[in-house]
């Protein structure tokens, strides 16, 4: 007698099913299993399962009978005390049999028991829930709302694996029936699983009848499989589709209490609105593709026509970045139209980069960085009509005013005209913290979620900053977010050494001043306030050091900053540069780059200063510590760390980072100048033009190919 009998049903779905057997084969290690397939009226050649795995006792149905029936069937020729129903679609970890075995052997009152379910990215699954409710619909797992929010109490409150610390067992109402483990004495209690359900809600049914009967259901995340969700119901979608709604009704139905007969009506008037909306939303996508399907078939010989936005070609790293990417981009297989808004007043322009092309970048003054509903509307017109004269393969935009704009556009212009233009989107830093109130914040992380649904492809500039969107702020999953570095053309800093003395001789600074420098827009999320009350802090406890404090940049706060230096005595201390253009001049003679910020994607004047051999001083914020690296020996009590290739603040500590500037200049020399080498070798080799280029045209070309493969 086997200690455990496998249940798999099987429709259309044998291409999953051989590797899900595969994996039990390889898992069971010394245990005794009977493996049971059901296979409702496959056409996809299922005898294959017994030519790879004669020892499955496969049955072949002659009409698809549904997952409860064909479940039933097999539990009558079964008799092991356990029994694993499992998708076709899955596969199971090393450890998972003998973990559950263990635990149902220890736990004689438990009936069923589900185990952590992954995705294929490794995500988690809401496999573990509470019985519906009427708000399952917005708020169970896979509903629009959850999927937009994940994060909220609804769902949460709904979807019981949000609550699991990973490792303990936890009662929960009923468990997915896509892998579960139940006691063959509980079914014999019980009842088979009821066969009116013909597809879903038959475990959250069978679940409730064990809680009936005093047998416990338990959330066991010890033990855990991947699933690839969908390979079945996705071979009949709309048989899928019809079948939810109708067993989503007979479980109201089964369990509603008699005083609620009035809510019989009501609950089917909305389970047809639902299924009405479900309907219309999976049928629009088949709609795009068979309307334009001739046209939307790349032509290989064509090229690759790319509409890059961004909102305005301030100074600072992202306008550095499409510049680049509209120069640097293959001419034979690419064709690249920059379109960006206007520049607010006060902000350093970074258009004359483009002066020396033959395209110049489209300017759309109405995409701007206040946010006005009229003007934003008028922008949104602009680009889609944009959208419709350039006809582009792929939208790639750049900052999140643009992006939401021009991502909304693609999607109206792809309803309009049937087409299918990809978007790509890319983070060079986020508005989620530092910049507004908490739910002002909150309200831009929802956007956000919602208009990752609408793109095929987001790029992170750093490792720190993909955690940050996937698994803290949930706006996409890990698998569609892309990490690519920047890249720059950083001869003009390797090559800085040369220029060293003009900048100080235009400044009328000598030799023997120390030159700490910080580089950036004069705006509140680069925290210059810390870096003058660094400033003074620093001054007050090394009286010896004769120092100057400058601030290349400009921005909106720049008179109250200047008021603010006056105010603390800095005065003379403390030079108000502007904008340089040709800023390698700024670091031939800088001897420290500081950045205060209390957030930031992946700073340009850090890398800029690591190819100029300046040693860097910075908060950790954002991607600073993927430059800086990680850090090194016992963490010093003064406020700063010491990194591979520069020292780490905390931020909004003025002391610590005054204390830090201390170390650079006073501490081991020969220390300070391997961190630098580290630094610019570190840069040269990651952030160069070519690997850039590299990494965004390969990622077009997946795109298309992607495309091509769909159509």
């Amino acid at each position: 007698m086997s200690q455990i009998d496998i249940i798999i049903v099987n429709y259309n779905s044998t291409d999953y099913l051989l590797p899900c057997l595969g994996s039990i084969y390889d898992t069971l290690h010394d245990l005794h299993v009977k493996v049971f397939v059901q296979d409702n009226a496959s056409k996809d050649d299922v005898d294959r399962v017994n030519v790879e795995f004669p020892q499955v006792i496969l049955s072949k149905n002659s009409y698809n009978m549904g997952f409860a029936r064909a479940i039933n069937n097999a539990l009558k020729q079964s008799d092991s005390p356990y029994i694993v129903l499992l998708n076709p679609d899955a596969y199971v970890m090393d450890g998972f049999f003998e973990d559950i075995l263990r635990f149902m052997e220890e736990n004689p009152n438990v009936g069923i028991v589900g185990p952590k379910i992954l995705d294929d990215d490794r995500s988690v699954q809401g496999s573990a829930r509470t019985f519906p409710t009427p708000l399952t619909g917005l708020f169970g797992r896979s509903s629009l709302l959850t999927r937009f929010f994940p994060g909220n109490p609804l769902t949460r409150a709904n979807v019981l694996t949000t609550r699991s610390d990973g490792k303990t067992p936890m009662e929960v109402d009923w468990v997915s029936g896509a892998c579960l483990v139940a006691s063959r004495r509980a079914i014999k209690d019980v009842g088979l699983m009821d066969e009116r359900f013909f597809i879903y809600w038959e475990d959250a049914d069978w679940c409730k009848r064990m809680w009936e009967k005093g047998w416990k259901v338990v959330y066991f995340p010890q033990a855990s499989i991947v699933h690839y969700v969908g390979a079945s119901s996705n071979q009949a979608p709309l048989r899928s589709i019809f079948q939810f709604h109708t067993s989503s009704y007979r479980l109201f139905a089964k369990y509603g209490r008699p005083s609620l007969w009035f809510m019989k009506p009501l609950s089917i008037a909305a389970l047809s609105l639902r299924l009405c909306f479900v309907l219309v939303s999976r049928a629009i996508p088949l709609w795009y593709k068979r309307l334009g399907e001739e046209s939307r078939v790349l032509d290989k010989k064509r090229k690759i026509k790319v509409l890059r936005m961004i909102a305005r070609l301030n100074i600072g790293g992202p306008a550095i970045h499409v510049h680049l990417l509209a120069r640097g981009l293959d001419a034979k297989r690419f064709e690249s139209v920059l379109v960006a808004g206007k520049i607010s007043p006060k902000e350093g322009d970074m258009g004359y980069l483009f002066d020396s092309m033959d395209r110049k970048p489209i300017i759309i003054p109405e995409l701007q960085r206040e946010i006005s509903l009229k003007m934003d509307l008028k922008a949104l017109s602009r680009i889609f009509n944009r959208l419709r004269q350039e006809r582009p393969d792929i939208v790639h935009t750049h900052t999140a005013k643009a992006g939401s704009s021009a991502r909304l556009a693609v999607l109206m212009y792809n309803l309009v005209y049937g087409k299918k233009v990809r978007t790509v989107h890319t983070f060079h830093g986020h508005v989620f913290e530092g910049y507004f109130s908490k739910a002002r914040s909150l309200l831009f992380v929802w956007i956000e979620r919602f208009l990752a649904r609408l793109t095929d492809a987001i790029i992170a500039i750093s490792e720190t900053q993909k955690r940050d969107l996937s698994e803290r702020l949930h706006i996409a999953p890990a698998k569609k977010i892309n990490t690519v570095e920047l890249g720059f053309d950083l001869k003009p800093f390797l090559g800085s050494q040369v220029l060293k003395g003009q900048f100080r001789q235009s400044l009328g600074i000598n030799e023997d001043t120390l030159l700490i420098g910080i580089i950036g827009r004069l705006v509140p999320i680069k925290n210059h306030i810390m870096f003058f009350q660094a400033a003074k802090l620093f001054l007050k406890q090394n009286p010896e050091v004769q120092a100057k404090f400058i601030v290349v940049g400009d921005g909106e706060l720049r008179d109250e900053l200047e008021a603010y230096c006056k105010d603390l005595g800095l005065g003379i201390h403390v030079i108000f540069c502007g904008w340089i253009r040709n800023v390698h001049l700024v670091y031939a003679d800088l001897d420290i780059l500081a950045l205060t910020s209390t957030n930031e994607g992946t700073p340009v004047s850090i890398i800029e200063a690591m190819a100029s051999s300046v040693p860097v001083i910075a908060t950790d914020a954002g991607g600073v510590l993927d430059l800086l690296g990680p850090p090194y020996g016992a963490p010093s009590s003064d406020g700063y760390a010491m990194c591979e290739r520069g020292i780490l603040c905390r931020k909004n500590d003025p002391s610590g980072f005054a204390r830090g500037l201390k170390y650079i200049i006073k501490g081991d020399f020969r220390e300070r100048h391997k961190r630098l080498l580290r630094a610019r070798s570190f840069v040269r080799k990651r952030f160069s033009e070519e690997r850039l280029l590299h990494d965004i045209e390969s990622l077009y070309l997946d795109l298309m190919e992607d495309r091509n493969r769909a159509y």
